[in-house]
């Protein structure tokens, strides 16, 4: 059997923070959904032809 150190935050979810994150991964995790929205957007739109 596993025993885990780790505790649990009452303030949040568990293994998540984007706080905890680098600066990178924060700047994707905003960045992705803009850029697939940008793409569908454009799609509909007709820009690729």
């Amino acid at each position: 059997m596993v025993h885990r150190t780790h505790r649990h935050r009452p303030e949040g979810p568990c293994h998540f923070s984007l706080m905890s994150l680098s600066a990178t991964r924060r700047l994707l995790l905003a960045a992705a959904p803009l850029g697939v929205l940008w793409l569908a957007v454009s799609w509909a739109a007709g820009w690729w032809g």
